[in-house]
């Protein structure tokens, strides 16, 4: 080959590695090691600036929650074709989305019953801040209902991503993103760094009301497709018009259509739960190929890792 064309293509190589890359992240179970919502349903249980009675809180959550299992698990039985049946993405897809009446009729309990109401978005900050602290904290006694555990190798993972010129964002359906950036208040910006972009709900003050992010108009993110749609206005916004490549972490079948429309998406996976994990056995059961990133290729369309150091020990993103 001639010499020119060698360096042509080490310049090439060289000039994609550094563009920067959108990288995005669930933030439940992704994030963070277990879903979250079970800490934010303490904060009106507990709180001492409401004055509503510890036991009536606790008794609408479980209400709430009791209410949205038994939707789900009829919606279920009753929906065809079943899982097993299912065989293309377009199946899927449209399994995925009629989950929305269910994920509506929970919302509009919780707004109902007026469950967050009188909550500040100070006081979420600081609940996410004060989990996470808990979660930290090796002498911690209160119980794991109150703690965050972040995944491994999340914060140096988001620290090279910076000094690489990457751009970051969160995606989630999580109901408060004042929660999550008390969380990653560590991560978030700070020391002349932009903060992550973030497609996430809030809580309003002071009805405790749900509001989608501004960017998709106020619209609730509740399921995949909602997600999908957070994702494509980040790729809108953020990715430069001459490339980039995007890439998209998730752990629960709400992130199937933000993977695959990621150039690299990852599936993350709790440690001993390969097996039961149903995003992994669902785009194996569609047909897709998802190696452990430790087997993938660099720049492979989907794998899975179980944290952020198996991820940056091996060679998919560069």
């Amino acid at each position: 080959m001639p010499f020119w064309k060698t360096a042509h293509q080490s310049i090439t190589r060289n000039i994609t590695q550094r563009m920067a890359r959108l990288i995005v992240f669930d933030f439940d179970g992704t994030v963070t090691q277990q879903d979250t919502i079970n800490i934010l349903a303490q904060c009106p249980i507990y709180s001492t600036s409401l004055t509503r009675p510890r036991n009536e809180a606790r008794n609408k959550w479980k209400n709430i929650v009791d209410l949205y299992v038994a939707d789900h698990a009829k919606h279920k039985e009753l929906y065809v074709p079943k899982v097993e049946d299912r065989k293309t993405l377009a199946e899927e897809l449209a399994y995925l989305e009629s989950l929305r009446t269910v994920e509506v009729a929970s919302v509009e309990r919780v707004v109902n019953a007026k469950f967050f109401a009188g909550l500040t978005r100070e006081r979420w900050v600081e609940l996410g801040r004060k989990a996470r602290e808990y979660g930290e904290d090796p002498d911690w006694e209160g119980g794991e209902g109150n703690i965050v555990t972040m995944r491994k190798g999340f914060s140096e993972f988001v620290r090279q991503a910076r000094a690489r010129g990457d751009k970051l964002g969160i995606v989630s359906v999580n109901w408060s993103q004042a929660f999550v950036e008390g969380v990653i208040e560590a991560e978030d910006g700070g020391q002349g760094h932009k903060g992550f972009v973030k497609r996430v709900n809030e809580i309003k003050y002071p009805d405790g009301e749900l509001e989608g992010p501004e960017e998709m108009g106020g619209k609730v993110m509740m399921t995949a497709r909602d997600k999908l749609e957070g994702f494509e206005t980040m790729l809108l916004d953020e990715t430069d018009a001459d490339g980039g490549r995007s890439v998209y972490f998730g752990d629960s079948v709400t992130d199937l259509e933000c993977l695959l429309r990621a150039d690299t998406g990852i599936v993350v996976v709790n440690e001993g739960e390969e097996e039961k994990s149903k995003l992994l056995g669902t785009l194996q059961r569609l047909g897709f190929e998802v190696l452990h990133v430790s087997e993938a290729r660099e720049g492979a369309k989907l794998a899975w890792a179980r944290d952020f150091e198996e991820v940056l020990g091996s060679k998919i993103l560069g």
